[in-house]
This record gives C-alpha cells, structure tokens and sequence, in this order.
C-alpha cells in the first residue's frame, strides 16, 4: 500500500524547566507514550521530550499533546511513524472515535503499561439505579489485517482510555 505524502514535523528539544514562549499558542509538548500515561493518567508532573510546531492544528489547548504512533494497525488514516496530536481527558461520547488507550492490566503492574490507538466502540445496557454500564467495549484497528480487542465487564477496569485523536501532524 503506498504511502500518502507527510509534512516535516519541527521538533524542538526541551532545554529548560519553563514552557517555551509559544506554549500551547503554535507550540505542543511531546511525550513519548508513557510520559503521556503518567501525566495525563495518574496526575503525575512529567516534563515533556520536546516541543513540536503546530501552526496548522488550529486553537490549541493545555491538554493537546502529541506522541509517535508505531505500527500499522490504523493505516490508511495513522501510518508507522505518524506524529499525532491528542486531546487528553476526552469528555462526551468516545463511539467512534479514535483513542489513545493504555493496557494496565495484571502482566504490566509496574512499567507503566502498554499503549494502543484504535476506534473505540461499546454496547451498554441500564442498570438499576438509573445509569448505565458497558456490556462490551471494542477497540478496532481500521487496517484488516489486524484484529480487535474485545472487554467485557471483567476486564474493562485493564484499559484506560488516555487521549482523543484528534489529527496526524506529519513525520519527522
């Protein structure tokens, strides 16, 4: 499959303690993925690896970042080596959206775990206090040549969704 045309992403290595002028204006922060987990997851203060232009992403935010993307499980929207940017703590519906999920499951208790981004998709039912509860949550690939992964109840307390994409940036 060929490969469609990447901007040059301009990256910035991170030199001092302080943001840089144009923070969140022009400028996001890299994380290398388990940066972004243990900011963004568990509240913890990580310093980014760097900072990346992002003139031509729109508005920016404080909880916009970007990571690297490995692999080739979302191509054609995602290829390997793709610089994507983020939305940390999505808020609203995430069906159908592509997110940044992060595995912590029993096998990765102490390595901050492992990371995967997919379309997500659940089925929910009501319960009894007047709320709902999943009964399924799928996160798919949109390459074919890979495959789901499917939780249920039991091990949907494994996955925390970190991040929405939200674009491709390009590639270094």
């Amino acid at each position: 499959m060929p490969q469609r045309p990447r901007n040059a992403v301009r990256l910035l290595r991170f030199v001092e303690r302080h943001a840089p002028l144009g923070a969140f204006k022009n400028l996001l922060p890299l994380y290398s993925l388990r940066a972004a987990a243990g900011y963004f997851g568990t509240g913890e203060a990580v310093e980014p690896d760097g900072w990346v232009q992002a003139d031509d992403v729109g508005k920016l935010d404080e909880q916009m970042f970007v990571a690297r993307v490995v692999g080739r499980s979302m191509e054609p929207r995602i290829y390997d080596g793709d610089y994507c940017v983020f939305r940390a703590k999505p808020s609203g519906t995430r069906q159908g959206k592509i997110v940044l999920a992060q595995y912590r499951g029993p096998a990765d208790p102490e390595t901050g775990g492992s990371f995967t981004v997919k379309r997500y998709s659940s089925e929910k039912v009501a319960d009894a206090e007047g709320g709902w509860r999943h009964t399924k949550v799928t996160l798919s690939p949109l390459n074919p040549e890979f495959q789901s992964t499917i939780l249920t109840p039991e091990s949907e307390d494994d996955i925390q969704i970190i991040a929405e994409w939200l674009t491709v940036l390009g590639r270094a």
